[in-house]
């Protein structure tokens, strides 16, 4: 009975341990881990086979026809029987197949580059919702430092009132003041909390959904030193987007002389068997040709006229809105770095807010300052974080804008 029990609990308990589980995760590990669980590039790889697939079925040669004829011919008493095997096949005399076949591998090849960029932007959303999350996770500690000043300040605060040196307006005003800092943490471990999940789903599937994260990474501001011109040129000669789209131009391109030569008849090859009952036997030759009279294929050649000409006008503004990217990018990570590096002046720390609150309990520091000065630390360290948080999110935006080359040059 006492095992039974004991088992009973365990199965009880199991679900909250497993969704109370915590574990440390670094930035490489979390795009390791996007890349091995990813639901959501699960399906950017399905639509990817989906594109391939067609293209497969573009290029696939018609399948021969075979083809058995009996004829039961009875002339008075005379029993006679004609049996005919046959194969057909169509024949496309002005290599449409080939050009079909050209067309299909670019159409290929532009389905795996267009996955590798959505997996890249897939990646990138990644590593932006670690630096949300980092930067959460340290906002949470400062407002959580800031309450503790507070406490214990207006613990001091009550005993001064025990002793009649307080007065108990002073002390209403670190109740509000504890409230109002309570509220603020609380937002913040809710948007902590929402930010943590968002980036799980990335991460993880099914139980392990419920796994808390914890940054192991310390995120900082790292310049970079490549030009904006050299980031442009590097985006247009090796951002996959681009050049999947000067895949499937080249593709329809091919389409378009396919469907030209359409406009000829295919010829159809006929060869067969033929056995007769009276012995006679011998090999049958035909061929039959469409005569194109009514349907000369027109529709088709219009179509895929305009569909290359609408690609290639296409990539013309696909590689104008390249270049407006990577400089818009490129323009947001130096503003960000701009603003930190004014920030480094001056900044307060902990240190200096635990300073304030001592130089208040003996006296040398009025309620209005102490209350300024938490204030200030709670609003200083929370810039500095969510700058540099901003800083790592452009940078990653511009590596994606780039082609990687940011992430390329750092590992180098």
């Amino acid at each position: 009975m006492t095992r039974y029990i004991r088992w009973t609990l365990l199965l009880l308990l199991f679900p909250a341990m497993v969704h109370a589980q915590s574990t440390s995760i670094s930035l490489e590990e979390a795009v390791e881990l996007f890349k091995q669980n990813s639901l959501q590039q699960e399906l950017a790889r399905y639509d990817q086979l989906r594109k391939q697939g067609e293209a497969i079925r573009y290029k696939a040669y018609p399948n021969p026809q075979v083809s058995v004829y009996r004829e039961q011919l009875n002339a008075g008493t005379l029993d006679y029987q004609e049996t005919t095997y046959q194969v057909s096949q169509p024949i496309e005399l002005l290599g449409q197949p080939f050009l079909r076949s050209r067309s299909a591998s670019k159409s290929q090849k532009a389905a795996q580059l267009q996955f590798e960029y959505d997996r890249l932007q897939l990646i990138r959303q990644v590593k932006t919702l670690y630096a949300e999350y980092w930067q959460l996770s340290e906002k949470l500690d400062i407002y959580s430092r800031a309450l503790e000043v507070i406490r214990k300040a207006r613990s001091a605060a009550k005993a001064r009132q025990a002793e009649g040196t307080f007065s108990g307006l002073q002390v209403q005003r670190f109740n509000v003041e504890l409230s109002r800092y309570r509220k603020q943490r609380d937002q913040v471990q809710l948007n902590l909390q929402q930010t943590g999940n968002r980036l799980a789903t990335y991460l993880f599937s099914g139980q392990a959904l419920g796994t808390q994260i914890q940054p192991s990474d310390s995120l900082s501001i790292m310049p970079i030193n490549i030009q904006e011109q050299a980031l442009i040129q590097y985006a247009l000669a090796n951002r996959a987007d681009l050049v999947a789209l000067e895949q499937m131009l080249g593709a329809s391109e091919l389409q378009y002389k396919v469907e030209k030569r359409d406009r000829l008849p295919d010829l159809n090859v006929n060869f067969g068997y033929k056995n007769q009952s009276d012995g006679s036997e011998g090999f049958v030759i035909g061929g039959s040709i469409k005569l194109p009279i009514f349907n000369q294929n027109r529709g088709n050649v219009t179509i895929t006229r305009a569909q290359t000409r609408s690609r290639q006008t296409e990539l013309t503004l696909k590689q104008q809105a390249v270049r407006n990217q990577v400089a818009t990018a490129y323009e947001r990570v130096e503003l960000v770095l701009e603003q930190w590096q004014s920030m480094q002046e001056d900044a307060m720390d902990v240190s200096m807010l635990e300073a304030a609150r001592a130089a208040y309990q003996q006296g040398r520091y009025s309620l209005v300052e102490l209350l300024d000065a938490t204030q200030a630390y709670v609003d200083g360290q929370t810039m500095i974080y969510e700058t540099i948080a901003d800083y790592n999110q452009a940078l990653f935006e511009l590596d994606l804008q780039s082609a990687g080359r940011i992430s390329e040059s750092q590992n180098n």
